[in-house]
């Protein structure tokens, strides 16, 4: 934590995107130099720390947690001016930029794909016109040479290039490259290769400067780390020993997601990366540390299990948590099942009468394309073989309402085989809700459920416990930043303990920290947060405390009688309603507290945009343009000029630091 440095009273930051960041200086998208203005208006305001979503390269994903690379910036986040100013031919690329700034910088929204592309057009055309100059720079030659990570990334993009920016699983050439290949690559297009690279070496240079800035300035700077990373990446293409590509990692069904979620991304393969005792987990940390005086660790609770599906399906309905303790073949033996009832539990079985209440008058047509009589009982069917996964199922030509039978159909399984093995099976998440559990018998229940709650028991929390437990003491003591995690959802019992015991701080979302086990669901006070945690009242993936106001449909009213304000609850939310939402996570235990910068703007009406839901930085689970396009409504010189508000804001957030520790 010596780079953090000690912390001797309660910090208080600010939360944003940097392409949210609207400045007179930018080009319809924050950029890393917007934060050392973002900085001086937190000193203003009596703010210790800015929070950032993660700004690896992304290529045309809007999303901040797609990177096509764990360690190269995205150029959406560089300040054109400064990098053209450095070079002789580009009298013609400043007209170019101020017209791009007039294009793109009234729009509410950032528009990801346009930016960038012209970003990295005019990038494009520096480069050729001072190709030149650049290829004799010592000064890039040399970081060149410190950065190896800079040979996978560089080849990976010119073959994109090369490949008008497909997938690299459609690749003509290199599809599946030895390390050997990548450099001889890169030796014979040092053209292509360096354009890359360059654009990484002033990327590098600006955001180094950011952060050196904030740091002199006393403002903390706190990164994003997402444990996974896009199929389709210079790592993974690159890399493939350290990834899984049979799984999809994900969610298991929860209230918000009755199936579940496969995010897509593939699982590590842990194994390999701890023979290399962790060696690119510790680069990638250790780059982040260039920029970073915290770091926050995405969906920390992956790091003692993840939740994996295989990759033939969407949902996440038939995955399992990995590692785990398994159901082995031998125990549902020895507890009476034959070999023949395991197939049963294992493969999607139905009877013939069910299939015509199921599908009626299709019933035939859809027995010759999916299913197919089992030889010992012409009334029970199961689908055929070609029936892969649910992705197979998906692209028929079926109708909806077909389709949706026929995928509860596939997902009627007992017990799931484990990838690894042929004989270990893991217990679907809904395997009592299936037609074929019910079918057994009471005694056939009882004896299956007996094993199953033995691999659910506390063996389950202590093989998490280590396996997290060792993750996470080789990140900590990889770099010296403060370590933070992100663990929400269902927590192991094992994962306080663990962070506690490595002085990461966790995470406390207000409307999500209530005691769920008493009547009622009370709400935790914030003072009786841990006090190695952080906290606030929403995040990127919430809607801000105006759209969690106006969305109606919870304890709203029992929340409001927490505040101590007097009268009714009102309908939207007030000023009045916002600060005392403010103050009572201000009065929190937690070291830390974070406020989206759309919850401190909401103290002022003027300071607010029209409709709550343009406040929005991103709806889970939904692709729409709204995702990942909030921009502030002001610049960050009207801020700074905003010294009612500044002061307005450093008088409550002083009473926090004066506090005792």
């Amino acid at each position: 934590m010596a780079k953090f440095g000690d912390i001797t009273r309660f910090l208080t930051g600010v939360a944003i995107p940097v392409f949210s960041l609207r400045t007179e200086e930018n080009c319809g998208v924050g950029e890393f130099n917007d934060l050392i203005k973002l900085g001086q208006w937190c000193i203003k305001s009596g703010l210790d720390l800015i929070q950032i979503l993660p700004v690896n390269d992304t290529g045309g994903d809007s999303s901040p947690y797609s990177a096509q690379s764990a360690f190269a910036l995205n150029p959406l986040f560089i300040h054109l001016p400064d990098v053209i100013s450095k070079y002789t031919e580009v009298s013609e690329l400043r007209q170019e930029i101020l017209e791009g700034r007039k294009l793109y910088d009234p729009e509410k929204r950032l528009d990801y794909i346009e930016v960038y592309r012209f970003k990295v057009s005019i990038l494009k055309k520096c480069f050729e016109l001072n190709k030149a100059e650049i290829k004799k720079d010592a000064l890039l030659t040399a970081w060149i040479k410190e950065n190896t990570w800079l040979t996978n990334y560089c080849v990976f993009c010119a073959l994109k290039d090369a490949h008008e920016q497909s997938w690299w699983q459609g690749w003509t050439v290199l599809k599946d490259p030895t390390p050997k290949e990548i450099k001889e690559y890169w030796d014979a297009h040092p053209d292509e290769v360096l354009f890359h690279a360059w654009i990484q070496y002033h990327l590098e240079e600006q955001f180094i400067k950011v952060s050196t800035t904030l740091s002199d300035m006393g403002v903390k700077l706190k990164g994003d780390i997402p444990i996974l990373i896009n199929e389709d990446s210079a790592d993974v293409w690159g890399h493939r020993e350290y990834f899984d590509l049979d799984v999809r990692a994900g969610a298991p069904p929860d209230m918000f997601s009755k199936l579940g979620q496969n995010w897509g991304f593939p699982c590590y393969n842990w194994a390999k990366l701890e023979s290399d005792d962790y060696a690119w987990w510790r680069q990638r940390l250790k780059q982040s540390a260039k920029f970073y005086h915290a770091s926050r660790i995405d969906h920390v609770l992956g790091f003692f299990r993840i939740w994996q599906v295989s990759k033939t399906d969407v949902t996440g309905a038939l995955g399992y948590f990995n590692p785990a303790a398994h159901v082995l073949e031998e125990d549902l033996i020895k507890a009476g099942f034959s070999k023949k009832t395991i197939e049963t539990l294992v493969t999607p079985r139905v009877h013939k009468d069910y299939l015509v209440t199921l599908f009626g008058a299709e019933t035939e047509r859809l027995k010759g394309l999916y299913f197919s009589p089992l030889k010992d009982d012409i009334n029970t069917y199961m689908f055929s073989t070609e029936v892969t996964g649910e992705k197979f199922i998906l692209k028929t030509d079926e109708t909806f309402e077909i389709k949706n039978k026929m995928l509860a159909l596939h997902r009627n399984r007992v017990l799931i085989p484990v990838a690894s093995s042929v004989k270990e099976y893991m217990p679907s998440w809904y395997f009592y809700e299936t037609p074929t559990f019910n079918y057994f018998s009471d005694d056939d229940k009882n004896r299956l459920r007996a094993l199953i709650d033995v691999n659910w028991s506390p063996a389950q929390e202590d093989l998490w416990g280590k396996v997290g437990y060792k993750l996470l003491k080789m990140m900590c003591e990889t770099t010296d930043m403060l370590v933070c995690a992100e663990d929400l959802g269902a927590v192991p019992l094992c994962v306080p303990g663990v962070l506690s015991s490595l002085n990461i701080l966790g995470l406390k979302i207000e409307r999500w920290a209530r005691e769920y086990w008493k009547e009622w669901q009370p709400y935790i006070n914030p003072s009786n947060y841990p006090r190695l945690s952080v906290c606030s009242p929403s995040c990127h993936d919430t809607s801000t405390l105006r759209g969690w106001w106006d969305e109606g449909g919870w304890d709203r009213n029992q929340y409001y009688s927490m505040l101590g304000l007097s009268g009714n609850c009102p309908d939207f939310l007030s000023t009045a309603v916002n600060k005392a939402i403010i103050e009572r996570n201000l009065n929190a235990n937690s070291l830390i507290c974070l406020f989206p910068i759309q919850d401190l703007l909401g103290l002022y009406y003027n300071l607010r945009v029209d409709a709550s839901c343009d406040e929005r930085v991103n709806t889970p689970g939904t692709q729409s343009k709204e995702n990942w396009s909030y921009r502030m409504k002001d610049t960050l010189e009207f801020l700074l000029e905003y010294d009612e508000f500044s002061i307005f804001l450093k008088t409550m957030i002083e009473k926090r630091q004066r506090r005792k520790l």
